[in-house]
C-alpha cells in the first residue's frame, strides 16, 4: 500500500503577512492582488514599527513617573533622618528630575494619546482585512443587494475603507493638533491685542448703563405732567379775576395746597 505523498503546505511566518491568503483570491486580477499586498504590507509594517517605538517610550516613561513619585517621599524621609548617607540627597534629586522630565516629554509629544491611537488603528486595519477576506460584516453583500458578494465586487469598498482608516489617523495626529495650537495662539493674540499689546494687562469692560425703559420714561413724563398741572392750577387760582370791590380773604386750604378765595358778604 503506497502512502500518498502530500506536498508541504506553506505557513505564514507572521500573523500580519497575508500574502498567501491574497494569492488565493482567484477572482481578483493580478494587479488588484499585487496592489492589495503592497498597500496592506506597507501600512501594517509602518504601524507595527511606530507602535513598538511608542510602546517602549510610553511604558518606560510611565513606569518612571509612577515609581519615582512613590520613591521620592520615602527618600526625603530617609534624608531628613539623623545619620543619613550623603548620597541620599543626590539620589533623591536625580529621581525627582527623572520624574519631572518624563512627565514633560509625555505631555509635550502626547505619547499616551498616540500610543492608544496607533494601536487602535492597527487593530482596525487587521479587522477590516479579515472581514474582507472572509466576506463578513460590511462585505457580506451590503453594497450589492442583488448580487452575490465576491472579492472582486467588494474590492473597491475595501480599498476605500482602508484609506479612510489611514486618513482618520492622519487627521487626529496632525491636523487636529495643529488646529488646537492655532486656536490657542489666536486666543492669546486676541487677548494681547485687547490689552494694547500687553497680554498681562486686563482691559476692564465699560460699566453697564441702565437703559431707560418705556415704563421709566412714562413715569417721568407723568411726574412732569403732574408738576405742570399743579403749577397751572396755582396760577389760575391766584390770577382769577375778581368782580368784587373788596379784598378777598383766605379762609382755608385745600388738600392740594391751593388757597381757596372767599369773598366777604355784601354790605346792606
Amino acid at each position: 500500500m503506497e502512502c500518498c505523498k502530500r506536498t508541504p503546505k506553506k505557513t505564514m511566518n507572521n500573523v500580519d503577512d497575508l500574502s498567501l491568503l491574497f494569492d488565493e483570491l482567484a477572482d481578483l486580477s493580478i494587479l488588484q492582488r499585487q496592489s492589495l499586498k503592497e498597500r496592506y504590507r506597507f501600512l501594517l509594517s509602518e504601524y507595527s514599527r511606530r507602535c513598538a517605538l511608542y510602546a517602549i517610550l510610553f511604558y518606560v516613561l510611565r513606569i518612571t513617573m509612577t515609581v519615582g513619585s512613590l520613591a521620592v517621599p520615602a527618600l526625603l524621609t530617609i534624608q531628613n533622618s539623623p545619620g543619613a548617607p550623603t548620597y541620599a540627597y543626590w539620589v533623591t534629586w536625580g529621581i525627582s528630575l527623572a520624574v519631572t522630565t518624563s512627565n514633560g516629554i509625555m505631555t509635550l509629544f502626547k505619547l499616551d494619546k498616540r500610543f492608544f491611537m496607533l494601536h487602535a488603528t492597527m487593530e482596525r486595519l487587521r479587522s477590516e482585512t479579515w472581514q474582507y477576506i472572509q466576506l463578513a460584516g460590511r462585505y457580506s453583500g451590503v453594497h450589492h443587494h442583488n448580487h452575490t458578494p465576491t472579492h472582486a465586487n467588494q474590492f473597491v469598498f475595501y480599498c476605500s475603507q482602508l484609506e479612510k482608516i489611514n486618513m482618520k489617523r492622519v487627521d487626529e495626529e496632525y491636523i487636529k493638533v495643529a488646529d488646537e495650537s492655532n486656536h490657542g495662539s489666536k486666543t492669546q493674540a486676541a487677548a494681547a491685542a485687547a490689552a494694547g499689546g500687553r497680554p498681562d494687562v486686563l482691559v476692564p469692560s465699560p460699566p453697564e448703563q441702565p437703559a431707560k425703559t418705556p415704563e421709566s420714561r412714562d413715569s417721568i413724563s407723568i411726574v412732569e405732567d403732574e408738576d405742570d398741572s399743579s403749577k397751572k392750577d396755582q396760577v389760575v387760582s391766584i390770577d382769577m379775576p375778581l368782580f368784587r370791590s373788596q379784598e378777598p380773604s383766605v379762609s382755608k386750604q385745600s388738600n392740594r395746597g391751593i388757597p381757596v378765595l372767599r369773598t366777604p358778604p355784601e354790605s346792606l
